[in-house]
């Protein structure tokens, strides 16, 4: 990026690349699991991107700790995506685990509003749609829980094995998350230092980093749908690809 331009002009081109490159994506439909996965993955950081955008230009106080807690959900989002992606071989395999959880999903929350003595579960769990519903939703759980099932028996709490680390590692950037980790979960779980010093992420990064992490995300699914880059965004995606903590 050029030095000349200024923090807000890098970060609105920044913003417009990553909104033209979903548009760009979207132009070359490819069918399977594993579009549909990153489509809602890819839409998700760059709409927040968006959000953080509106929040620094119209927001009255100060939005600090509530960017960082966008940029932290975003990582966690971008991670999950890198993960699908990370090896060609296991990626339609990692696509259809990310939509077959869903059913697990959804008998874990029937679950949770039978277990619950709250007047709201009470009317969830009694619903007059339920006798007609319920038997789809357990049959496509009985289908996918050997899949998610733990060696204690019961299914796993996420859709992927393992934790954040683990797809972090798998992705190239635990070094990076072992930071990025400390820093933002202060922030979501309202540290007494966090509270009092404020985020360590602020400022332009909040916004420079979001984007960085859009940026993995859509280069990686161009590189799977084979979609043309012009220059501008290959070096954006290129120079995302940088750990945070090294890049200058």
């Amino acid at each position: 990026m050029d030095s000349e331009v200024s923090d807000e002009q890098s970060l609105e081109i920044q913003r417009k690349y990553a909104n033209q490159i979903v548009r760009e994506l979207n132009d070359v439909p490819k069918p399977g699991f594993l579009s549909m996965a990153i489509d809602m993955i890819s839409g998700r950081i760059v709409r927040s991107g968006d959000s953080l955008a509106i929040l620094h230009r119209d927001s009255p106080h100060d939005w600090t700790f509530d960017g960082a807690s966008i940029l932290r959900n975003i990582y966690d989002v971008m991670l999950q995506g890198l993960y699908i992606m990370a090896d060609p071989a296991k990626q339609d395999e990692r696509a259809q685990l990310y939509f077959d959880f869903m059913d697990v999903e959804r008998k874990r929350r029937i679950d949770l509003m039978d277990a619950s003595e709250t007047n709201l579960a009470k009317h969830v769990s009694g619903s007059s749609k339920r006798p007609k519903a319920e038997p789809a939703i357990k049959g496509r759980f009985d289908a996918v829980k050997p899949k998610f099932t733990t060696k204690r028996g019961k299914p796993r709490e996420t859709w992927y094995p393992g934790s954040l680390r683990d797809l972090a590692k798998a992705s190239g950037v635990e070094s990076e998350y072992e930071l990025m980790q400390k820093f933002l979960s202060g922030v979501v779980h309202s540290s007494p230092l966090t509270l009092s010093e404020g985020p360590i992420v602020r400022g332009v990064l909040l916004r420079d980093w979001h984007w960085r992490f859009a940026f993995r995300i859509l280069g990686a699914y161009a590189e799977y749908k084979a979609v043309t880059l012009d220059k501008t965004e290959t070096d954006l995606i290129g120079s995302a690809r940088t750990n945070v903590f090294n890049a200058r």
